[in-house]
C-alpha cells in the first residue's frame, strides 16, 4: 500500500436494511425538511475495511449523474481519504454535525434498520423572539438550539 492510500474502500452492493446502516439524502436544509430530500444512497456497517454502498437512483439522467458524483465525492472523502482510524464511527458522528446540514448531501445514521429512529442533525426553525440558546427536544432527543442571525 503506498502511503497516504487508505485500506478503507467502498464497493456497490445491496444493503441490509434491517441492520443499523447509513443513509445518505439529497437536498437543500435551509429551505425544506429532511423528510422532503431525496435518498440517494444507504452505506453498510464495514466489513473487513469494506463499505457496501447501494445506490437509491440510477444515472439514467444527467441530474441523477451529477447526484451520484456529489454523493461518490462524499463517500471518498469521509470513509477513506478523511484518514480517520475507525470511518465508521467518524460516519456516525459526521451524521449530527453542522457540517451535514450546510451541505446538499445529507447523512443519517438508522441504529437498527428502518423502523429505528433516525439519527442525524437538522435545522430547527424559531421564532427572532426567542433566546440565543434554549433546550429543545425532537424527535425524543434532547438537543441545544442556538439563534442564527437573520
Amino acid at each position: 500500500m503506498e502511503p497516504n492510500q487508505s485500506r478503507w474502500r467502498w464497493q456497490e452492493g445491496i444493503v441490509d436494511v434491517h441492520k443499523e446502516h447509513v443513509e445518505i439524502d439529497y437536498g437543500d436544509a435551509g429551505r425544506c425538511a429532511h423528510d422532503e430530500w431525496e435518498p440517494i444512497a444507504r452505506i453498510g456497517k464495514p466489513e473487513v475495511h469494506v463499505f457496501i454502498v447501494e445506490w437509491l437512483i440510477t444515472p439514467d439522467s444527467p441530474e441523477y449523474q451529477s447526484k451520484i458524483a456529489g454523493a461518490q465525492g462524499e463517500l471518498d472523502f469521509y470513509l477513506m481519504n478523511k484518514g480517520e482510524p475507525d470511518p465508521w464511527a467518524y460516519a456516525l458522528y459526521h451524521c449530527n454535525t453542522a457540517s451535514n446540514m450546510y451541505s446538499a448531501f445529507h447523512w443519517s445514521y438508522f441504529p437498527g434498520g428502518p423502523e429505528s429512529v433516525r439519527e442525524s442533525s437538522e435545522v430547527i426553525r424559531v421564532s427572532a423572539e426567542t433566546g440565543q440558546e434554549m433546550p429543545i427536544t425532537s424527535r425524543g432527543r434532547s438537543i441545544r438550539g442556538i439563534k442564527l442571525k437573520g
